[in-house]
């Protein structure tokens, strides 16, 4: 079935004679989302309404004058699919919302599934997606204060951002990118990610500061040690949706076994205590640095696979 040119004003797109797509209202569609998605992984973050920091717009999905489902789509973009019971043709909606995101997406670019979790995951093979190779999860501790010690030969700072018209900047940027770059160039998640380039940091870096607040950065560490001014350690704390959440976290090859990323932890802990219930990150599995979090309190939430993909020659 040819469909209708996306476009982020239209409200209802008709997808086969059967099923159509209805954007939905936020608020609502999240209430709904927060009870189907998965019992397991709400149940872990033990939220009321699915908190998600929408810059894209939730759809319905219809099957004649029946709401059946839900799900995040765009061109190149799928997430957050889920169905309303006892509405059981998962496959046959997956099928056509496959159909729609060919039809949509930029086919020089690929096509993404986001954060796919394990009841669905044969669901997306079955229909030709492709996962990556590794599994990430969140975890997650109560935000609690903590006396932290320091080396006297370090000096510890928060980042800080600057604005030019509408544009923002953190101060020393480019050497904050370099240093993220430079911890995690060779390591577990940077090769599984593929991000070997400094591009990819540049971009990450880059758009930080659009991403967190005043209490975020107060709560944030950039770690330098005093003999040298050399940055060591870094711990950039960030928003997802309505929660504060590690956005980086990196320490220096040798200056690791100082402690230095527990007490950053400790730090943001610290600083979040009265603005913040809980503190997020996410960590991939086989990550060394798990052992850090766990050992200081953060609890794991489901395993799922970060991404699924079409190929871009589709049959």
């Amino acid at each position: 079935m040819k469909l209708s040119p996306w476009s982020i004003e239209q409200k209802t797109y008709p997808l086969s004679d059967e099923f159509r797509l209805q954007k939905a209202d936020k608020a609502e569609w999240g209430i709904f989302c927060s009870v189907y998605y998965s019992s397991e992984y709400n149940g872990f973050f033990k939220e009321q309404v699915y908190d998600f920091q929408l810059r894209r717009d939730p759809f319905w999905i219809y099957k004649g004058e029946d709401k059946v489902g839900g799900v995040v789509i765009e061109p190149n973009v799928l997430y957050l699919l889920f169905f309303i019971p006892p509405f059981n043709e998962e496959g046959m909606v997956l099928k056509i919302l496959k159909n729609a995101l060919i039809q949509w997406s930029d086919s020089s670019k690929p096509i993404i599934v986001y954060e796919i979790l394990p009841e669905q995951a044969d669901l997306f093979a079955r229909a030709g997606f492709w996962p990556d190779e590794f599994r990430c999860r969140w975890m997650q501790r109560p935000t609690e204060a903590f006396t932290v010690d320091w080396d006297g030969e370090l000096i510890v700072i928060e980042p800080k951002i600057r604005t030019e018209n509408e544009d923002k900047k953190l101060i020393d940027q480019d050497e904050i990118t370099k240093f993220f770059y430079e911890c995690n160039i060779g390591r577990i998640d940077a090769v599984r990610r593929k991000q070997e380039t400094v591009d990819s940091y540049i971009s990450m870096i880059g758009s930080y500061p659009y991403l967190t607040n005043k209490v975020c950065l107060n709560a944030s560490s950039l770690v330098y040690e005093k003999q040298t001014n050399k940055l060591v350690g870094a711990c950039l704390v960030s928003l997802e949706g309505t929660f504060s959440a590690v956005y980086e976290i990196a320490v220096m090859p040798g200056f690791h076994g100082r402690g230095i990323a527990t007490k950053m932890l400790k730090r943001a802990l610290t600083g979040l205590k009265d603005h913040y219930p809980v503190l997020r990150l996410y960590v991939m599995q086989g990550n060394t640095a798990e052992s850090v979090y766990y050992n200081l309190g953060f609890m794991p939430g489901p395993l799922e696979v970060q991404k699924f993909h079409l190929p871009h020659k589709m049959d």
